[in-house]
């Protein structure tokens, strides 16, 4: 495997018109991160309640002791793209939250983000994934059902710093 850094990193979000349609993607994608068919950098689960509140689900695999700090960049994703005030129970930020400040530092537009948000209506459900663009093509297949697809490149030198992120904290505990 090449250095992970050379690979463009893009944000994935698929919005699915139901609650749980999402869930069922994420468990795909790490099943195909499991087999290494993808390297899925992190990805989460966003679900707009028919209340309109937001919930998401970080992805806590095990398996990515490499990615101890995963669940906190898709968890800050989703600061991005939720006013914080829908967001149920999540504190979102921390460790996430500030990278993504930085991030966004770099040229990265929120305001994409944003309007998938606004897309999302209540009742419905999105896959979040950060992953190196040459296996987006390979999560967009395994897909089904779903009502669109956003992707957006991420400049290499933010694709940089996530990695660094991810990869810096070392396993929790």
């Amino acid at each position: 495997m090449g250095d992970s850094r050379d690979n463009p990193v893009e944000v994935f979000v698929a919005a699915f018109d139901n609650e749980g349609q999402a869930a069922e993607a994420l468990k795909d994608f790490r099943a195909m991160h499991r087999e290494g068919s993808i390297d899925l950098i992190d990805a989460v689960v966003v679900v707009r309640h028919a209340d309109g509140k937001v919930t998401f689900e970080e992805t806590a695999d095990p398996s990515g002791k490499k990615w101890a700090k995963r669940g906190a960049i898709a968890g800050g994703l989703v600061g991005l793209i939720f006013p914080p005030s829908i967001i149920a129970g999540a504190v979102v930020g921390g460790a996430g939250g500030g990278i993504w400040g930085k991030i966004r530092d770099k040229g990265f537009k929120d305001e994409d983000l944003q309007a998938i948000g606004e897309s999302l209506e209540p009742g419905t459900s999105a896959v979040i994934a950060i992953a190196e663009d040459r296996v987006i093509e390979r999560l967009q297949q395994g897909l089904e059902g779903y009502r669109k697809i956003a992707r957006h490149a991420v400049s290499a030198e933010a694709a940089a710093m996530i990695v660094a992120e991810a990869e810096e904290s070392g396993p929790e505990g």
